[in-house]
């Protein structure tokens, strides 16, 4: 395998990849299924939030209104031409101070408390003059002391011209604050959505983990063994039905046909090799190795071969957990240290529903001590031991790139099968754990893709949640996921692994 590590070692920068329209939906969908949640609630707060900042700064404003006719001894024509010129020329003379100057002196303040303007009706002889104040009689009194000092001060530029009012609000009422409120809702919800597309954004960008085979493809050079499919799940009230291996009998046909590939796979590899240790490992906790390592024993087992498979995870044994075997069993740790034999420590285990079984070393109570045995003497004579006791031998250990255990039991075992699942591991921690076994010069078989979304499996059987979505505590260090409890199958097959109707 010294091509795939040299191949594997050059790809260690970064590379420059065309954009996959397809994927790149994909991925945000995904992102946003993921996301969902948190994106909704940024939405919900940034709208309250404005909402209360919007009600608690508002200041009510009373604008007072009046239309009014513009009449001069000109006549029709001429009484239009200066209703549009007096609108036209009303804001140089509000900014030139003199009307401001004769309304202040009307009313006797000394500033303005408020806001004139006046709008010309096209084609008509009619202005509507507004003034908008914080105080409705404010702004009603100097609405008419506009009009009435509007003419005077129009006077030396359009000669004599009147006003005459047709109509007027009146002393205003604030009108404005739903539609200042309403607005506050749409503001707010406009920047929670920008936030979460810009977090959805990042979230896709930055993930860097890869969705399908040929995305991985770009980055490592390993051999695929093939996929094992999404298998959306729900939860049952029976555990047994949520289980992901192939002890439940309503696991989905795909999934099924898809262990019994890679089945089919490693048993022609290894028979070629001549060997029959294999270990199956992963680059992070939650990439399903474990359920993956027990599903191709039970398979195997199943063919008519005798299988021993080993709980090699001292830190956080999880294989009684996916066999959901509730006894208290001797762990590899005690082997390894003489205090129980090794035949007392391997379980029978009976695949229900069949005269097959595999025989199990479960990994005992949790100890990261017994770790520091697994790459020692005592760890490569039980491995050859418990080679001489069956055709094959199936190691599970902790993922490679978070600890030294799987590059320390890769110098015993025939070859690795390494486990990613898809959408789920960044490309540098794949990366990382191939290169920590391929440095220890270990027989890398191939990758299996696991939950593979691209090859979903939902429509058949009665679909359930997957079962990597929650997680128990893995040692210190990681999370693992929980199944549920043995349920028998039913099935037999025949020699070439199909399933054979009773």
């Amino acid at each position: 395998m010294s091509e795939n590590v040299e191949a594997t070692e050059k790809k260690t920068s970064p590379e420059i990849e065309k954009i996959d329209i397809m994927n790149l939906v994909a991925a945000f969908w995904n992102g946003f299924k993921r996301l969902w949640f948190v994106l909704v609630i940024i939405v919900i707060v940034c709208t309250v939030r404005s909402y209360f900042s919007t009600s608690f700064s508002y200041t009510p404003q009373y604008v007072a209104s009046a239309t009014v006719s513009v009449t001069t001894p000109g006549g029709s024509y001429t009484n239009i031409e200066s209703a549009q010129e007096m609108a036209a020329i009303f804001p140089y003379i509000l900014t030139s101070g003199v009307l401001e100057d004769v309304v202040l002196n009307d009313m006797g303040l000394e500033s303005l408390p408020g806001q004139i303007e006046v709008e010309a009706e096209e084609g008509m002889n009619m202005l509507t003059i507004s003034v908008s104040s914080d105080d409705p009689q404010m702004a009603y009194n100097v609405l008419q002391s506009v009009i009435k000092n509007y003419p005077e001060v129009a006077e030396y530029i359009f000669g004599e011209t009147n006003l005459q009012i047709l109509d007027e609000t009146g002393i205003p009422s604030d009108t404005q604050r739903e539609v200042v409120i309403r607005g506050s809702y749409k503001r707010g919800a406009l920047q929670g959505m920008i936030i979460s597309a810009l977090i959805l954004c990042l979230y896709v960008f930055l993930k860097r983990t890869v969705r399908t085979k040929e995305q991985l493809n770009k980055h490592i050079n390993l051999h695929d063994l093939g996929s094992l499919p999404h298998v959306k799940m729900k939860k049952r009230k029976k555990e047994e039905y949520n289980n992901l291996t192939l002890l439940n009998d309503r696991i989905s046909p795909a999934y099924e046909e898809a262990v019994r590939r890679l089945r089919v796979r490693v048993m022609r590899e290894a028979e070629s090799e001549n060997g029959g240790v294999i270990m199956v490992t992963s680059s992070v906790p939650g990439e399903g190795k474990t359920t993956t390592a027990v599903n191709l024993a039970l398979a195997i087992a199943k063919q008519g071969k005798s299988v021993i498979l080993a709980d090699c995870d001292p830190r956080n044994p999880s294989v009684a957990e996916v066999l959901k075997d509730q006894g208290k069993h001797p762990g590899i740790g005690a082997v390894l240290r003489g205090k129980v034999s090794l035949q007392r420590a391997l379980t029978i285990f009976q695949i229900p529903g069949t005269d097959a079984e595999i025989e199990v070393l479960y990994g005992g109570k949790p100890n990261a001590a017994d770790a520091a045995l697994l790459g020692s003497r005592k760890m490569d004579n039980l491995i050859e031991t418990l080679r001489m006791r069956a055709d094959y031998v199936i190691l599970d250990t902790a993922p490679a790139d978070l600890l030294a255990d799987a590059s320390l039991l890769g110098k015993y075992v025939d070859f690795v099968l390494y486990v990613i699942r898809c959408d789920y591991t960044k490309v540098n921690k794949i990366r990382s754990g191939i290169e920590t076994l391929t440095a220890r010069n270990v027989n890398l078989l191939g990758y299996i893709f696991n939950d593979d979304v691209n090859q979903k499996s939902s429509r058949y059987g009665y679909g359930y949640g997957y079962g990597y979505g929650r997680y128990g505590r893995y040692g210190r260090y990681g999370r693992y996921s929980h199944y549920g409890k043995l349920k028998g199958t039913g099935q037999t097959e025949d020699e070439a692994g199909r399933v054979i109707k009773e």
